[in-house]
């Protein structure tokens, strides 16, 4: 035993030796160095974006905030707030609707509905981002944009005969910009969520009515659901002297639902 020990002390201390041993220590620690790193990144990417809740912004100011399960709304903005619901109103405080132009009217009846609102998404570290927009040209133009393959889809607590608000976007309002539109005096619960769309995508033009024409994305794959809020946003349309029959708001309401 004490033979051994006094080789390999002469062994160890031999130049030869300690050259020859640190270079295989260096070259064994590099290559696992470089195994794990490269395990690492081929395994812990993660192609969604890590999504907890949601801003509803007017003009760059917060008006709705979704965290945590519950929405909050900003007190500096008392005519889209009323009883803990938000307000679609022409009276209240000054109102919230805008009326479309003449235009309009002609060719489908008057429409009420909120100027035009930007939702913005907050990741589970708090930085609160834009996802890409699904075309380029600032999501107007007739080109896929290949980063945008995110998109916001809601759905509705009640359906579209009998609710009393929906979701109009405009061809310049792109990806993350809409109206809430009024449709019937009463209420309705909207439960926004962001969808991956994987694959080809196109645009497919159709042609509506009153001589319009909508283009709708599709995606090559079905749609991978990446964040959803967990309860509806509930909305409130109030009553005002122009409401028909039914309390039904003056216009076409079948256009453009989505």
């Amino acid at each position: 035993m004490r033979t051994n020990r006094i080789n390999f002390s002469a062994n160890y201390t031999n130049p030869m030796f300690n050259k020859i041993t640190i270079t295989l220590l260096l070259f064994v620690f590099t290559a696992l160095l470089t195994w794990s790193c490269s395990d690492s990144s081929s395994s812990d990417v993660d192609p969604d974006p890590e999504i907890i809740g949601f801003l509803i912004e007017e003009q760059g100011v917060e008006i709705v905030r979704y965290e945590s399960g519950s929405y909050s709304y900003n007190a500096n903005f008392p005519e889209y707030i009323v009883g803990g619901e938000f307000l679609l109103s022409t009276t209240h405080l000054g109102g919230n609707l805008v009326r479309t132009s003449a235009d309009e009217e002609e060719i489908g009846g008057r429409r009420y509905f909120t100027p035009s609102v930007t939702i913005r998404f907050i990741m589970d570290d708090g930085e609160i981002v834009d996802l890409p927009e699904e075309r380029t040209e600032g999501g107007t133009g007739p080109d896929i944009n290949p980063e945008g393959m995110y998109r916001l889809n809601y759905s509705w607590t009640d359906p579209a005969a009998v609710r009393g608000a929906n979701v109009e976007q405009h061809g310049s309002d792109g990806s993350w910009m809409f109206h809430i539109r009024a449709d019937y005096v009463g209420s309705a619960g909207v439960t926004f969520r962001v969808d991956r769309c994987d694959g080809d995508r196109e645009l497919v033009v159709i042609d509506g009515t009153n001589h319009r024409q909508d283009q709708i994305r599709n995606c090559s794959v079905d749609e991978v659901t990446v964040f959803e809020a967990s309860s509806p946003m509930q909305l409130s349309i109030d009553n005002y002297e122009l409401a028909g029959e039914q309390g039904m708001y003056p216009h076409n309401r079948h256009e453009r639902q989505r």
